[in-house]
């Protein structure tokens, strides 16, 4: 049975071998199309944004309207980067940032299982911001370009 097993997961390694551009493109797509589609409303409407800055003004931000504009832009900017895959290591690098503070203000008042989106946005981001767009992004164009 465990001959079957090794013989199984060795045909499935020659079979995705080389694919980690693959999984760098759904990474990006489904995490910046979340962000986008999160904060569209956003975007589009300043008295959602207002509620947001109220919201962020219940747990203590300073400048809660300026830190409402900025976490939006830079989820709304950050998820297009990612999704076009352009300046990924940057975009990456603001998606993990926004989402610990998010952690350390907001969730970090709620148990475990209420912080694990913010978590996982922040492990995308990581993540990305480490490995960077893989083949299929702009940012390849950009480099062969030049």
């Amino acid at each position: 049975m465990g001959n079957k097993i090794a013989q199984w997961h060795d045909a499935v390694e020659r079979r995705l071998a080389g694919s980690g551009d693959v999984g760098l493109l759904a990474l990006r797509l489904v995490t910046g199309g979340h962000l986008m589609f999160m904060t569209q409303d956003n975007v589009f409407s300043w008295m959602r944004m207002l509620e947001f800055r109220d919201f962020l003004a219940q747990f203590g931000f300073p400048f809660p309207l300026f830190c409402a504009v900025l976490s939006v832009v830079g989820q709304f900017g950050g998820g297009l980067a990612l999704v076009l895959g352009l300046c990924t290591r940057f975009a990456g690098a603001i998606v993990a940032f926004n989402f610990i503070v998010a952690i350390v203000m907001v969730d970090s008042k709620q148990p475990y299982p209420g912080a694990f989106a913010a978590l996982a946005l922040v492990a995308a981001g990581v993540c990305l911001m480490f490995t960077g767009a893989g083949r299929y992004s702009l940012d390849r164009a950009w480099r062969k370009a030049a």
